[in-house]
């Protein structure tokens, strides 16, 4: 048996999406700017993308712009805005994925004003505080709506009533888009998405920008995705987005609860088969991630033994699993010294089994005692 459980890394293809891209790529498609047939045909696979990325954020799909993904899509939210609104402070929270927290930071060594939030042990800011700093001047906000390390979700209501007139809100929904209901709600500006995280191809994301939020382009050249991100488009690759968010969005309310189900199987294996296990993940975060801490011990060994047994987990991040640092999430949510080289985070997607989820628990708890006898 092999097992799966990096979803949060990247989730596997899904095999229709595979077909529909091969038939893309193999067809006639032309260049969607083109007048002719083909580029007609393009023009119209591309629309009927949009229209389905739009239906799984229940916004207009002319809000809907396509990019290679997150990175890029938080990357235009948080430069375009600061670009358009030069005045405006950036904030942002110390758990935020690389792609939110660096950009705000190097844009903080570029001359913006810039505020770091610390968080608490639900990887939330204090909204209290935030709502404060909004009514204070314009913000550019930038949060998770969900973190790829432990989970946890956020405050989407608390968020939206902490921004005041003038503030946007951007919102990193990589790892929730897909997997938890994910709305265009009043009051969110900007929400970026990428296509991987839920059974489609990696190199393709989209950005959401609501009327009114006008992100500058980072880019100069053609007037493609309505000039905020030029270039011709990955037509396969949106293609196959289009279809991997319907396939997403048709499943949502029985994959969260079946997800849910396995991480709460796989939890209570672990908490019973191997003592002083800490649990990180929180009950009411993402479906399908279970992010655990043990002490005395490395997560790179046990993630390279269970990779001998036949299981991919995770360190946390794949973006920052080659450094040798503990996370800065675990230490921003709180996590004992004596446990942040330990944490380890198993996550579920559309084909994990519950078979996999017990081979998992029997192999982790073995290598997990080999480990602390070796310690």
């Amino acid at each position: 048996m092999r097992g799966y459980f990096d979803h949060n890394a990247t989730s596997p293809l899904r095999p229709e999406v595979a077909a529909v891209m091969g038939e893309v790529m193999a067809g006639e498609a032309g260049n969607p700017s083109s007048m002719h047939a083909e580029g007609r045909l393009a023009r119209r696979l591309l629309d009927e993308a949009r229209a389905r990325v739009a239906a799984l954020l229940t916004c207009p799909p002319e809000a809907v712009h396509f990019t290679s993904g997150a990175t890029e899509s938080n990357n235009l939210a948080i430069r375009g805005a600061a670009m358009a609104r030069p005045g405006s402070k950036l904030v942002c929270s110390a758990a935020e994925h690389a792609s939110v927290l660096d950009t705000v930071v190097r844009l903080g060594t570029e001359g913006r004003e810039t505020l770091i939030m610390d968080v608490d042990r639900a990887a939330r800011p204090d909204h209290t505080e935030l709502a404060r700093l909004t009514a204070a001047g314009p913000c550019l906000m930038a949060f998770g709506w969900a973190n790829s390390e432990s989970g946890h979700m956020a405050d989407i209501d608390a968020l939206v009533v902490a921004k005041s007139a003038g503030s946007l809100l951007h919102l990193d929904a990589a790892q929730a888009a897909g997997r938890v209901p994910v709305g265009a709600l009043a009051g969110i500006d900007t929400i970026a998405l990428s296509a991987h995280k839920f059974g489609g191809p990696r190199g393709v994301g989209a950005l959401m920008a609501g009327q009114g939020s006008e992100p500058a382009p980072l880019m100069s050249g053609g007037p493609q995705e309505a000039g905020l991100r030029p270039g011709t488009e990955n037509l396969a690759g949106i293609v196959g987005m289009g279809l991997a968010a319907e396939l997403a969005g048709r499943e949502l309310d029985a994959e969260a609860g079946r997800l849910g189900r396995l991480r709460k199987l796989l939890w209570r294996r672990l908490e019973r088969e191997i003592p002083g296990t800490m649990k990180i993940s929180a009950e009411d975060g993402l479906p399908g991630t279970l992010t655990v801490a043990l002490a005395g011990t490395r997560a790179e060994i046990i993630v390279a033994a269970l990779d001998i047994e036949g299981f991919a987990v995770s360190t946390g991040s794949a973006c920052a699993a080659a450094s040798p640092e503990p996370s800065h999430v675990m230490a921003a949510l709180g996590v004992p010294a004596t446990h942040r080289h330990g944490v380890l985070r198993m996550s579920m997607g559309w084909n994990t089994t519950e078979d996999e989820v017990e081979g998992l628990a029997r192999a982790f708890a073995a290598v997990a005692e080999r480990a602390r006898m070796a310690a």
